[in-house]
């Protein structure tokens, strides 16, 4: 159903548009390629209303083309105050025969486009806030419920206040480090002021107990990831950056356990977080004071800490 429903939205302007073409094209064939004929005005009325619906002017008359063939009906683009009893010479295309060339045709092509042009404009900026509502919508579920948090570069709070994770970077690289490389890492299009580094925190439960350490990795010329590893030092997961605000999330081995993105373009920052199947168990979306998250409760614990870091990441400038 949501799928028809963009589809309708998307079929709506294109519609419009291709009217608005195929009056203009026919126009243009008309008085470029349309068949020479003389006509000879009979009538002409101003027009008004009628049973309440209101009527242009138009002109009736006859014609004949110069192949001899002969036609009668309503001919356009004529002054209908003036055009009753004139012979004239005009063109016949797909809408008609035509009177006067561009001199008088051009203005309804063009007050057409203008009508339409700002109407496109206010459709797609309908469409847009829309967007962008419904992201201000969800972030302000997030804050306002019981299992959300609010995630800084300092940690994460739940919506009452209280401490959920602290962050505190580590001078050194923790004992028992293990270095995780795996191959696919992509290049970064973006500049990086300054040379690359690793920087490693601690990532402390509400009472200050180890629960992960990650290690950042924002090299120059290479898309930045971050390991994330238990207390030890033994690493349990990459999240690598792919793209901007895309992400892999991959365990050890290399396999994917999900991934991150953007559920689609708005205003308002947003990452979906989905495990490899395509459900998705996170949600989190960027305010000036930080991110807010939203984990599903069925979400496997690695991927809820997954979901966690990549709202950590997206508050450091330098990543």
């Amino acid at each position: 159903m949501v799928r028809r429903l963009r589809y309708v939205l998307i079929a709506i302007p294109l519609v419009i548009v291709a009217a608005w073409s195929a009056y203009t094209g026919a126009l243009v064939h008309t008085f470029a390629a349309g068949e020479r004929a003389t006509a000879v005005v009979e009538s002409c009325s101003l027009g008004g209303s009628t049973n309440g619906r209101r009527t242009s002017g138009s002109c009736q008359g006859t014609w004949r083309t110069e192949g001899g063939e002969t036609g009668r009906g309503e001919i356009y683009n004529l002054n209908v105050r003036e055009a009753a009893g004139d012979t004239v010479r005009v063109r016949i295309g797909p809408l008609g025969p035509y009177a006067g060339g561009w001199d008088r045709a051009w203005i309804m092509p063009v007050v057409s486009g203008g009508f339409i042009l700002l109407a496109l404009i206010a459709y797609i900026a309908v469409l847009r806030w829309k967007k962008v509502f419904h992201r201000l919508k969800l972030a302000e579920s997030i804050a306002g419920e019981s299992g959300g948090l609010i995630v800084t570069e300092a940690g994460a709070r739940r919506s009452d206040g209280a401490p959920h994770v602290l962050v505190r970077r580590l001078e050194a690289p923790p004992p028992g480090h293990r270095r995780l490389d795996l191959p696919g890492r992509t290049e970064r299009h973006d500049e990086l002021a300054g040379p690359g580094r690793t920087v490693f925190q601690s990532v402390l439960d509400a009472d200050e107990r180890p629960l992960m350490i990650l290690e950042h990795r924002s090299d120059r010329k290479l898309n930045p990831e971050t390991v994330l590893l238990d207390p030890s030092g033994a690493p349990t997961m990459l999240v690598r950056r792919v793209g901007e605000r895309e992400f892999r999330l991959l365990d050890p081995a290399g396999t994917e356990l999900g991934s991150a993105r953007p559920p689609g373009r708005a205003r308002v920052p947003t990452l979906e977080v989905r495990d490899a199947d395509g459900n998705r168990v996170a949600v989190t979306v960027g305010k000036r004071t930080g991110w807010l998250l939203r984990t599903e409760v069925d979400a496997p614990p690695p991927l809820r800490d997954a979901a966690l870091v990549l709202a950590l990441v997206q508050n450091r400038t330098a990543y």
